[in-house]
């Protein structure tokens, strides 16, 4: 009897045992379904492990497509939609990463400006949805509503020292997320040995010996006239050029300057960001312009817009290694800048989308401005 007593305690407790187990092993699976992040903004928040679909909004779509991850996106923005057309420019034309992955443009659309179609959202069953570093509330309010966590990211302009941290940790934040890891690293290596390599062409030029450079038309939401211009606009600051308008600002962004500013510049060599370029040969043509340098001497030329629906990183380098041609001819007798963005292109979306940008905008090319 105390035999039978003691083996029946034994078989409760071995079952206890491994039901324990089971249940501990299968929290621990529950758990692992799903990491904790820090998005850019602060937040805490939790993901899946493994991201299979996933939304990008406020033009956040671009770094997905750095971080090789396109084939996991299932809905786009209208202003990416390949059957809508904005301004003069066909929506798909004139991005680099639209231009490299077309197939994105037919995707459904799950956003327009400042209005989400939270129902096609639900819709879709994203995993996650990144968006650029809004107002806490809108973000908690759009997670709640469609029940799909929502990561901040940082979508703003590069070009200082602390803009480009803010970047590159938020690649890396993009790359745990999707499991891209490795190319986030590589981006960041492709972004920094291209900067190494434009400012070591540059940094022995003595100060007296470089020209004052303006960036015209710097676009920000839609294109911009003369006035319009970037303190620390990346490409200037990678090639150590002397920008007129550096002191008005510690970081890169849009400002308008005073029309009085400018002339009494007097910059040497304008640049035009071919987004705004109509516009800004139009502002050009009033005759208070005619004596700046750049106009007397004819030193005006096109880039492509770096900041162009938000904002182009790549189109940023090649528009650099033009400007160095231009500005630095003995630093860059090895560049062929039409070929040199092609390689950028090709590093960044995967393809060499400069002839179609080209089209588009007009290239790399000097303006001719009738007074």
């Amino acid at each position: 009897m105390f035999l039978l007593l003691l083996i029946m305690i034994l078989f409760i407790i071995t079952g206890c045992g491994t039901t324990t187990q089971k249940q501990t092993t299968a929290n621990v699976q529950a758990k692992s379904d799903k990491i904790r992040v820090t998005d850019m903004a602060g937040r805490k928040v939790k993901v899946p492990l493994k991201i299979n679909k996933l939304i990008a909004l406020g033009c956040t779509l671009r770094e997905v497509e750095y971080l090789d991850s396109c084939d996991k996106v299932v809905g786009i923005e209208y202003r990416e939609n390949a059957k809508q057309r904005e301004g003069v420019f066909p929506c798909g034309k004139d991005l680099p990463y639209l231009i490299a992955h077309p197939e994105l443009g037919n995707l459904p659309v799950v956003s327009a400006g400042n209005s989400i179609n939270y129902e096609e959202i639900v819709k879709l069953k994203p995993d996650v949805i990144f968006t650029p570093v809004i107002p806490t509330y809108q973000a908690e309010f759009l997670q709640i509503k469609v029940g799909i966590p929502v990561v901040m990211v940082y979508a703003d302009p590069i070009g200082t020292t602390e803009q480009d941290k803010q970047y590159y940790d938020s690649l890396n934040l993009m790359g745990k997320i999707l499991g891209k890891e490795k190319r986030a690293d590589e981006i960041i290596k492709i972004i920094t040995d291209y900067q190494n390599d434009l400012k070591s062409r540059t940094k022995s030029i003595p100060d007296n010996k470089k020209l004052k450079v303006y960036i015209a038309g710097r676009a920000f939401c839609g294109s911009q006239g003369i006035t319009g211009t970037d303190p620390h606009w990346p490409p200037f600051e990678w090639i150590n050029a002397k920008n007129v308008a550096s002191l008005l600002s510690n970081k890169g962004k849009s400002i308008n300057v005073d029309k009085e500013k400018l002339i009494d510049w007097n910059p040497d060599v304008i640049f035009i960001s071919e987004a705004s370029l109509s516009t800004v040969i139009n502002d050009l043509k009033d005759p208070a312009y005619k004596n700046i340098n750049a106009v007397k001497n004819k030193k005006i030329y096109g880039v492509l817009p770096y900041c162009w629906y938000a904002y182009n990183k790549e189109t940023a380098i090649a528009d650099a290694y033009y400007i160095g041609k231009i500005l630095y001819p003995e630093k860059f007798t090895d560049i062929d800048p039409e070929k040199k963005a092609d390689e950028i292109y090709q590093n960044f979306v995967g393809k060499p989308v400069y002839k179609e940008l080209k089209e588009q905008f007009g290239g790399f090319k000097e303006i001719k401005v009738g007074q």
